[in-house]
């Protein structure tokens, strides 16, 4: 089934493989040996279906991300659609001009959908977004929830801006509120957000 090992991170490995003769990858949940072998064996079932239900919610509202081909939640994986482009954390120092508004831009509206679908990504980083053809994929939900929380969106938008520069959060933002009825919610969230943080590091400053 396996073919090739291409990425692997806390929770999953990712490997290369054909299903239905289409090129695919599999994530497959690793077993955690510090935790009981039952509770981790539950764990891993119950976050590989879990994800599975996120990513086809979040296909249903509109936003672009890997297309879920089948799911195994008793053996821990997923077969998603594969997709092959840079990440934008890697692409960032090659765009400019307007190609590189139009990609943040997308970048926000894509995030707008997903929040309109009523899901927190949980990890919205550049590190996160394939350039496929150009054109932003958002990936890797192993961290999302269901959630409409607007602090939730709120703290999703803070991560993407904490990995961009101001004029590129600039792009990102105007696409994003353009594109979600209750952007005003979530950028009074971020504000508090920021400001709760600012108040830390001033106290952190005071020992």
């Amino acid at each position: 089934m396996h073919a090739e090992l291409i990425g692997k991170g806390a929770e999953a490995e990712l490997y290369s493989a054909q299903f239905l003769e289409a090129e695919a990858v599999v994530k497959e949940r690793v077993r955690k040996r510090y935790r009981v072998h039952e509770l981790d064996t539950r764990l891993r079932t119950e976050r590989t279906r879990h994800e599975a239900k996120l990513l086809h919610a979040a296909k249903l509202g509109g936003v672009r991300c890997p297309r879920m081909l089948y799911a195994e939640p008793e053996r821990h994986r997923l077969y998603l659609e594969r997709f092959r482009g840079p990440l934008l954390r890697e692409a960032l120092s090659t765009l400019a001009g307007v190609n590189r508004s139009f990609v943040l831009a997308e970048c926000g509206k894509q995030l707008a959908r997903l929040h309109k679908a009523g899901i927190a990504h949980g990890d919205s980083t550049t590190s996160n977004v394939m350039l496929v053809a150009g054109i932003p994929v958002l990936i890797d939900f192993g961290l999302s929830e269901f959630s409409s929380s607007p602090e939730e969106h709120a703290t999703d938008v803070l991560l993407f801006k904490k990995s961009v520069s101001p004029a590129d959060f600039k792009h990102f933002w105007q696409a994003y509120s353009h594109e979600w009825e209750n952007s005003k919610l979530v950028l009074t969230q971020l504000k508090d957000i920021e400001r709760r943080g600012r108040y830390v590091e001033r106290q952190m400053a005071k020992r």
